[in-house]
């Protein structure tokens, strides 16, 4: 299913992840006039924020922990979920989104700092300049 480019701005700068909206399950509820911004998506598919790591999505984004989530910028943090292999990106302005919202119900994403030059820091020496852990290499 081909995107329109300018659909998917819009509906980023509405305040959509930029992964739902890349994803063909949110485009097809959109040809199906399905209510409130729900998708297709059959077994509860969401971001960290939401307890999940988009696994019922189906687009052409494959390397999340490059990429924030929210708006599609480069990564400075990795988020996990419990449950899943998979790492989700999420830049330094929306980071501070994530530590706010937590899924209800649901243990809420572990944050980690994603370093530049691959070294593994110890919580205390990490800086913005020399974060704490490296996540790269595959979605999950």
């Amino acid at each position: 299913m081909p995107f329109d480019a300018g659909e998917v701005a819009a509906a980023v700068a509405g305040g959509l992840s930029v992964v739902c909206a890349t994803c063909e399950n949110y485009w097809a509820a959109r040809e199906r006039n399905v209510p409130d911004g729900k998708c297709m998506a059959t077994n509860g598919c969401g971001s960290p924020i939401a307890g999940d790591v988009f696994h019922e999505y189906r687009g052409p984004m494959t390397q999340f922990d490059q990429f924030c989530f929210r708006c599609g910028n480069a990564a400075t943090h990795a988020l996990r979920v419990d449950r899943y292999v998979r790492v989700i990106g999420v830049c330094r302005d929306h980071v501070e989104m994530v530590k706010e919202l937590k899924p209800e119900g649901k243990r809420a994403a572990s944050i980690v700092l994603l370093s530049k030059e691959g070294e593994s820091n110890t919580a205390d020496e990490a800086t913005p300049e020399k974060p704490m852990i490296r996540f790269r290499g595959g979605d999950g």
